[in-house]
C-alpha cells in the first residue's frame, strides 16, 4: 500500500532543470532515516512499557521517489507500508506525526526547538541536507502556513544545538606531511598551516611513500569533516576520494593559460594553440625535475609561452607552441651569453631539455 506523504523542493542553481542531481538523492534517504528514528521515539514516549517498537515497525516502511514535478527539483515521496503497518491509525500515525515535527523542528529558531524532538535525534542533519551548497535551500511543506526551509546554515545551527561540532562535505588540497604507516594514516598540511590526519588505504602506501615530504605534489581529497562553530575543521571523518597532483603550482597554471583567449592583452594578444599546450603541460607537470625550482610561466603576444626562473643569470626558455622548439637564455658568470635550442618532438628530446635545465640553473642558496 502507497499513499503520499510529502513533497519536499529543492531550490537553487542546480535544480534550474527541473532534474535531480544524485547527490542530492542521499539527502532523501537521510530523510528517511530520520523520519523513522523519530517515529520510533514517539511511540516508546507514547509507550513507556514498552522497550521496543512493535515487529516489522521499521521493515514494513519505506519511502519511494514516485515522479519529480515542476517547481525546480520536486520529488513526490510516498510513503509505502506492508505488514500490520498498511493498517489505518494505530502505529503508522506516528509516521506523519514524525513528518510533521521535522518540518516543525526545522522552522523553529534553534534555541526553540520542539520540546517533543529529541536534541540526539539533532545529529540526522549531519547527513540531511549535507549535499546542500550555498544559495540552496530544501524546502519541506507544513501543517501551519509557509514551508520549513533547510539550508546549510540552518542545518549547522541544528547540529550545534546539540553537539560541540558539525558535518559537512569537504575538498582539501595540501601535502603529506608525515606518515603514520602502523595506524595507515598520513598527515595533510594545508595551505594554512594547518594539518589533518588522513586515513589511507593500502592501495595509496606507494604513492604516500612516493610523494611525503613534496610539498610541490599535493593531495587532493573529497570527503567529510567535522567543524566547529566557527567553522574550523576539527576532524576528518571520512574520504570519498583522493588523488595527487603532480607540481601542483604548474597544474594550476596551465590550467589558467588554457583559458587564455585571442585579444587577452589588450585587446592583442593571439590565442594559445589549445591541443600544443596540452602537451607541453604534460611534460611539465609529469617529468619537471624534481630538484629543479619552479619557474613562472607566461603566455607571449605571439601565442607562445616565456619559462623564467628566480636564479643566477637569469634563465629563461622561449617555448614554441607551433613548432615544439625551445631557445634557453642566461646569462654567465662573466656577463657572457648562454644559448642553447631543443627540439621538443618525442620524449628523449625533453628528458635532454629537463637535463639540461637541471645542469644549468642554480640560484645563490643552493
Amino acid at each position: 500500500m502507497k499513499t503520499d506523504f510529502s513533497q519536499p523542493k529543492f531550490t537553487g542553481a542546480r535544480f534550474d532543470e527541473k532534474t535531480l542531481p544524485v547527490d542530492v538523492a542521499r539527502d532523501l534517504a537521510a530523510y528517511e532515516s530520520l523520519i523513522l528514528d523519530l517515529a520510533k521515539h514517539l511511540y516508546l514516549t507514547d509507550h513507556p512499557d514498552r522497550e521496543r517498537v512493535p515487529k516489522g515497525f521499521a521493515s514494513n516502511f519505506r519511502l519511494d521517489i514516485e515522479r519529480i514535478d515542476p517547481g525546480s527539483a520536486m520529488p513526490n515521496l510516498v510513503l509505502v507500508l506492508s505488514g500490520a503497518l498498511a493498517l489505518v491509525g494505530g502505529e503508522r500515525d506516528y509516521f506523519d506525526q514524525a513528518r510533521d515535527l521535522v518540518s516543525e523542528c526545522i522552522a523553529a529558531p534553534e534555541n526553540a526547538l520542539p520540546d517533543n524532538f529529541p536534541k540526539e535525534l539533532l545529529a540526522h542533519f549531519n547527513q540531511f541536507g549535507r549535499s546542500l551548497r550555498e544559495g540552496e535551500a530544501l524546502e519541506l511543506p507544513r501543517q501551519r502556513a509557509g514551508s520549513a526551509v533547510l539550508t546549510p546554515d540552518k542545518r549547522k545551527k541544528l547540529v550545534l544545538a546539540a553537539d560541540q561540532v558539525y558535518e559537512k562535505e569537504v575538498d582539501l588540497l595540501g601535502s603529506i606531511a608525515e606518515v603514520d604507516w602502523e595506524k595507515s594514516t598520513f598527515r595533510l598540511r594545508l595551505a594554512d598551516g594547518n594539518q589533518v590526519n588522513v586515513p589511507m588505504p593500502d592501495s595509496f602506501h606507494n604513492k604516500a611513500r612516493e610523494y611525503g615530504g613534496k610539498p610541490r605534489h599535493q593531495v587532493a581529497l573529497k570527503g567529510v569533516a567535522a567543524h566547529d562553530s566557527w567553522d574550523r575543521l576539527q576532524k576528518l571523518i571520512s574520504v570519498e576520494s583522493m588523488e595527487v597532483v603532480r607540481n601542483y603550482a604548474i597544474a594550476t597554471r596551465m590550467d589558467e593559460l588554457a583559458q587564455v583567449r585571442a585579444g587577452w592583452y589588450e585587446g592583442q594578444g593571439a590565442a594559445l594553440d589549445a591541443d600544443k599546450l596540452a602537451i607541453v603541460a604534460d611534460k611539465l607537470i609529469a617529468d619537471y625535475p624534481e630538484r629543479l625550482i619552479l619557474p613562472s610561466i607566461v603566455p607571449t603576444q605571439d601565442g607562445n609561452l616565456l619559462l623564467e626562473w628566480a636564479a643566477d643569470g637569469s634563465p629563461s626558455l622561449d617555448l614554441l607552441l607551433s613548432s615544439l622548439q625551445a631557445s634557453f637564455h642566461a646569462f654567465g658568470p662573466n656577463g657572457n651569453d648562454i644559448e642553447r635550442e631543443f627540439k621538443l618532438e618525442n620524449a628523449a628530446e625533453w628528458q635532454s631539455l629537463f637535463g639540461f635545465l637541471s645542469d644549468s640553473i642554480r640560484t645563490t642558496a643552493a
